[in-house]
């Protein structure tokens, strides 16, 4: 590896071709992260240049490395290098020069008629001198025009603003690479117009061209870009293991001899293509991370059949495909098995209809338990599960996740046993129904740890637990809403329903600041009780809008015309089943209406999520489920 410290007048001045392989992340810098402080080194130089007397040599600023390998080229072919580390850098260097060629245009025709033939020669000249580093001047084919070409995804955008010869051109064109264009061209106009013309053209020329230093790393044939590609970061936006994975995929592709471009279009393009799905961050805190990271998280983690760290993920994956006993890795299936289970994680992520597991996808979703997602894309992929053994399936997970929340039980466990899950029904004939295995095993569990409540355990929680404090808000809203859901399909079987569950917000019956209108005798154990009963179910429901916070507190009845009741309130909103209900079925309001309410509420959830069935033996199931059993 030989490292060159280079100015950008000499990365981009002759004529070359920088290309990035497949293997590459699509385009991912941002304006906070690292347009803005790109633009701020620019600007800091080109000032440098301003104030630097002409006998001294002006101070070099350092941008970054890039590592390239190099590419064999026909005779009369531009020279190629390729890109193994620092793509975005290299890409925004030549969406910056473009920005920079327009914005000192502009200068040069502003002067004209000013300053005269000077200045606008000299803001003329710094213009080619930039414009001259973004095009390579002599080629056989049309992209050997471009400097820098860049991953699949990305090259009819960058070529949009690569070609544009004014800022008329990219108007209303959207993407990440206009969007750093304009942001670029803003910045330089305002910069230039902050001072003499011509001076402070030729001053960011300079800095642009001259001043501005990459260190250049170029392989030769003892190193090994794969293993360079691994440990290297761009600035500010550290590799995803999904990069590391892809990287892996396609170079070990290569090595066999594949073809790697339809590899690529074929198996993973898609991800590539839907970079603002793929790439945005879910979680939250520090367990936040890029979603196809978290959907190979529990691919890998199905496919091993052990619990795999997100902090490991790429070592995981290395460990098993990557090693002595798993020599010529089949790269295609894997990545067809990657393919076909991204599109499994989707339904699952993002459920669509009105069927029992699609409505159980939803609810997990608010349950927030992931580590269900190699169990539920195992399950989708099983020649012998229908739509109607999928709603089995959902029907009794739903049941054991929902009564062990409502129950305070631990979660810890439960990427354990999903796996285990996942084991029983993978042992089962798979041409038979997986909901039998899933709902004898839950109900069959040894322990607390993975205990499935009874209706008398489930009951004594429904009724007396704080529900609102103790158990997340979003998980209280999807309790309530299936509880809404349930109430509205007895009451409506032929009837589809039609609302959106998401703008549902929690609303006290009676209210948190109730000392106006909710009046107690001077007794700390009455208190104490509606302290208590107040955060129970019993207490809770759900408006379309967030009430008026003079209503929300104001009384549940009340004689006088001018004070608006809350009951009044809910009648004349409402849409939902859980209010008709309550506001047709009490003139009043207190205590021992809201335990009532919490048990009459309770049938209700019996409904929707049923009992576990008496213990069975496991094994007696599975005898009858498997091949010649």
């Amino acid at each position: 590896m030989q490292p060159t410290y280079l100015p950008i007048a000499t990365i981009f001045g002759y004529q070359i071709r920088y290309t990035v392989p497949l293997f590459q992340r699509p385009y991912v810098w941002t304006l906070e992260e690292q347009w803005q402080p790109l633009w701020e080194d620019i600007a800091t130089v080109a000032a440098r240049v301003l104030t630097t007397p002409p006998d001294e040599t002006v101070r070099g600023h350092f941008l970054g490395s890039v590592v390239l390998d190099f590419v064999r080229h026909p005779t009369g072919s531009i020279q190629r290098r390729e890109v193994i580390d620092g793509q975005q850098r290299l890409t925004t260097l030549q969406i910056l020069l473009k920005a920079g060629a327009h914005a000192l245009a502009e200068i040069g025709q502003a002067v004209q008629g000013e300053n005269g033939q000077p200045a606008t020669r000299a803001a003329d000249v710094a213009a080619r001198q930039v414009l001259i580093l973004t095009e390579n001047s002599a080629y056989a084919d049309v992209n050997e025009k471009y400097k820098v070409w860049p991953t699949n995804e990305d090259r009819g955008q960058f070529g949009q603003v690569m070609d544009a010869a004014s800022p008329a051109d990219l108007t209303g064109t959207s993407g990440k690479m206009a969007e750093a264009y304009f942001y670029f061209l803003g910045e330089m106009r305002t910069w230039l117009a902050a001072g003499e013309p011509a001076v402070r053209a030729a001053a960011l020329a300079a800095a642009m061209k001259d001043h501005v230093r990459l260190i250049v790393l170029d392989l030769d044939n003892t190193d090994e870009p794969q293993a360079i590609f691994e440990t290297l970061n761009a600035r500010g936006t550290p590799l995803l293991p999904a990069d590391l994975i892809k990287n892996w995929l396609l170079w070990e592709a290569a090595s066999q001899k594949l073809e790697i471009a339809n590899l690529y279009h074929q198996y993973w393009q898609s991800f590539d293509q839907a970079h603002d799905y793929w790439r945005k961050k879910v979680g939250t805190g520090h367990a936040a991370r890029a979603r196809v990271d978290s959907f190979l998280q529990n691919w890998l983690t199905g496919r091993l059949r052990e619990v795999v760290s997100s902090s490991h993920l790429y070592d995981a994956f290395r460990r098993h495909f990557d090693s002595p006993q798993s020599p010529n890795c089949d790269v295609p299936a894997l990545m067809h098995d990657i393919r076909q289970n991204a599109a499994r994680f989707r339904v699952i992520d993002d459920a669509e209809g009105r069927s029992r597991f699609a409505t159980f996808l939803r609810r997990l979703k608010a349950m927030d338990l992931v580590v269900m997602h190699p169990l539920l894309m195992y399950l989708l992929g099983r020649d012998g599960s229908s739509s109607d053994d999928f709603d089995a399936a959902a029907a009794s997970l739903e049941s054991f996740l929902v009564r062990r929340l409502v129950c305070g039980a631990q979660t810890r466990g439960y990427g354990t046993l999903a796996l285990s899950l996942l084991k029983a029904i993978a042992d089962a004939s798979p041409l038979e129904p997986a909901a039998p295995v899933i709902t004898s095993f839950l109900a069959n569990a040894e322990g607390a740890a993975n205990q499935w409540p009874d209706d008398a355990e489930f009951r004594q929680s429904w009724t007396t637990r704080r529900f609102y404090g103790q158990i997340r808000r979003e998980r209280v809203v999807m309790i309530l809403s299936a509880l809404e859901e349930r109430l509205w399909h007895e009451a409506r079987k032929t009837e589809p329903l039609q609302f959106d569950f998401s703008q549902l917000q929690i609303e006290h019956i009676m209210p948190q600041t109730w000392g106006q209108h909710w009046p107690l005798p001077d007794d700390d154990s009455m208190r104490q009780r509606r302290e208590q009963l107040m955060q129970t179910i019993g207490n809770l429901t759900l408006v379309s809008n967030k009430l008026n916070p003079s209503i929300s507190n104001g009384p549940w009845t009340s004689p006088d015309a001018t004070v608006t009741s809350k009951r009044a309130e809910l009648r004349k909103h409402t849409k939902l089943w859980l209010n008709s209900q309550l506001v047709d079925g009490h003139e009043t309001w207190d205590e021992d209406l809201i335990e009532k309410r919490s048990q009459s509420l309770f049938e209700i959830a019996c409904r929707v999520w049923p009992a576990p069935p008496p213990k069975s033996r496991v094994g007696d199931l599975l005898d009858v489920i498997r091949p010649g059993g």
